[in-house]
């Protein structure tokens, strides 16, 4: 009798540890946590330096009289389109005018003078040959004709320069552009070479930036780059290569200049526009740099390190990864070291997992896989 009392009460405890491991197994099932995860994005190596720049048009020219004078034409404003040809200023041109008159009048009375040296020459030749003049008489007046003529020629010389003075009195545009400065006014009195206007192509088609003596040897001429003009539109980058790269850095700033042009511009590009300028940087190690979320980075005695989710069957496992990391950026932190880009990492509740623990991913969709 005892016996089978042992072998029934064997038998319930055999059955009741059966259905308690499996409410167990099944409850470990349900709370197996779910968890969200992100890629490491490469750093953009575009957006390795960023510099301020200022956008302007591939020919500006800045426009002067090469007189000096008082303007008395000038209706022009900032932003007006102007064509090839067209009338910019002109100077007071009464002074010029006057000049001209001057000297036309001066080249008249030498050429009477030249005139009546050349019949005196011409007299005293015959007179020479008919024996009623001396050798020395035809060598002066043919020496007084040969003056008189030169001076003739020296008179039309200063013609020249005045009517070419005169012309200076008027600024015309030599190319199809707008006016995107301008330095005078009209009626003000301005001398030789003082800038009037800033004439600009239409087009605005390149950025020119300050690059610091620690950075100018990391860049060469017709690297790609990307120029963003944040007041247009902050997510659109305009692609561009640098074209110039100045030998020579500023007194005050200790930068260089450099040029960089727009592949494609746009109208709603205007010259002085800031713009920031992403910049290539030399290097293997800044290719390899990713980014994980500012959130997803711990630290504690051995360091700083993230969370990467590894595949086990059907569900993932926690595991601790030591990183090195840079600079705190937009994007997050710069992961130097310790990471590849197809790992899986934990971006949020690090607090709510430890290693070894099975997890599930509740984004998976959205990483690809």
């Amino acid at each position: 009798m005892k016996k089978y009392i042992w072998i029934l009460c064997f038998t319930v405890l055999f059955v009741g540890c059966t259905k308690e491991d499996k409410k167990i197994t099944l409850k470990e099932k349900e709370s197996i946590k779910t968890v969200f995860a992100v890629i490491p994005k490469p750093k953009d190596e575009n957006q390795n330096r960023v510099f301020n720049a200022t956008a302007s048009s591939n020919h500006q020219i800045k426009l002067s009289f090469k007189v000096q004078g008082n303007i008395n034409y000038f209706k022009y404003q900032l932003g007006d389109e102007v064509k090839k040809g067209e009338l910019i200023a002109k100077l007071d041109a009464q002074p010029y005018e006057l000049k001209v008159s001057q000297v036309n009048y001066a080249l008249s009375e030498a050429k009477a003078s030249a005139q009546n040296a050349k019949s005196n020459y011409e007299r005293t030749k015959k007179l020479y040959i008919n024996q009623n003049a001396s050798a020395s008489d035809i060598d002066n007046t043919k020496a007084r004709y040969n003056a008189v003529s030169a001076k003739v020629q020296n008179i039309k010389k200063e013609l020249e320069y005045a009517t070419l003075q005169l012309s200076y009195t008027k600024l015309y545009a030599p190319q199809d552009g707008y006016i995107s400065l301008k330095y005078v006014q009209e009626n003000e009195n301005i001398a030789v070479g003082m800038p009037v206007v800033l004439l600009s192509d239409k087009i605005v088609d390149e950025v020119k930036v300050q690059v610091p003596e620690s950075f100018i040897n990391k860049i060469n001429k017709n690297d790609s780059v990307k120029v963003i003009f944040e007041s247009l539109d902050r997510d659109k980058a305009y692609s561009a290569k640098i074209s110039e790269i100045s030998k020579f850095s500023s007194k005050e700033t200790k930068t260089y200049q450099v040029v960089a042009k727009l592949k494609e511009s746009s109208k709603l590009v205007r010259s002085g526009m800031s713009a920031n300028v992403f910049f290539k940087t030399i290097g293997n190690q800044e290719n390899n740099i990713l980014f994980v979320p500012s959130n997803s980075v711990l630290n504690d005695k051995s360091g700083n390190f993230v969370y990467v989710l590894e595949k086990n069957d059907k569900s993932y496992v926690v595991k601790k990864q030591n990183v090195a990391i840079g600079e705190l950026r937009v994007k997050g932190y710069e992961i130097l070291s310790g990471l590849k880009q197809d790992d899986l990492v934990l971006k949020a509740g690090m607090s709510e997992v430890y290693v070894d623990m099975k997890v599930q991913i509740g984004n998976l969709k959205d990483l690809g896989n």
